[in-house]
Parts: C-alpha cells; structure tokens; sequence
C-alpha cells in the first residue's frame, strides 16, 4: 500500500469541498494545510467534524506554522500538528506521493 500526502493551499467556502477531498485519502496518508487553507484553523468548531473524520480514517492533519503566523491565526485543533518548512520537506520525502490541491 503507498502513501499520499495531500496538500491543500487555497481557501475553501465550506466543509463539504473538505470532505470530498478526504474521500480519496486512505489509511496512513496525510493531509497538509498551508497557504489560504490554514483559514479554517480561525474558528474551534469549523473543522471539527472533518478531523474527527480524519482521525477515525487514521490520516494525519499538519498545518504550515509560518503561514498560520503569516495571518495571526490560533490552531484550535490538537489533532491538527503546526509544522515548519523544514518538517514540510521531510513529510514530502516520508510519503510515496503527493497530490497538491
């Protein structure tokens, strides 16, 4: 089985677009928010329900910390892992492939 990272940098209006891009992870994949779509991180409820889903899925959640910085965000989510650059290259090595979205 391989791995995917999935990276995700434009902003997104609703939680649905989120969850049709889940459907094509699988166990073991990751996700990565960097760019506009660390927007979501701004509220405690407005991805709940999509990284309780990526939980029970067992894929990943990173967010890019310099662009949450950039734009004077709080990360509410404990399942969600701030990663710097550094981190961001070694996810990109670690996993088979990447899709970027």
């Amino acid at each position: 089985m391989s791995s995917t990272l999935f990276t995700l940098s434009e902003s997104w209006h609703d939680s649905i677009w989120l969850f049709e891009q889940l459907a094509f992870a699988s166990e073991g994949d990751a996700i990565l928010l960097l760019q506009d779509s660390v927007l979501g991180l701004q509220s405690a409820t407005t991805l709940a329900s999509f990284t309780a889903k990526c939980e029970s899925k067992n894929v990943a959640l990173y967010a890019l910390k310099d662009d949450v910085d950039l734009r004077g965000i709080t990360n509410y989510y404990s399942n969600i892992t701030l990663i710097s650059y550094q981190e961001f290259v070694g996810l990109v090595v670690n996993y088979e492939k990447q899709v970027a979205w």
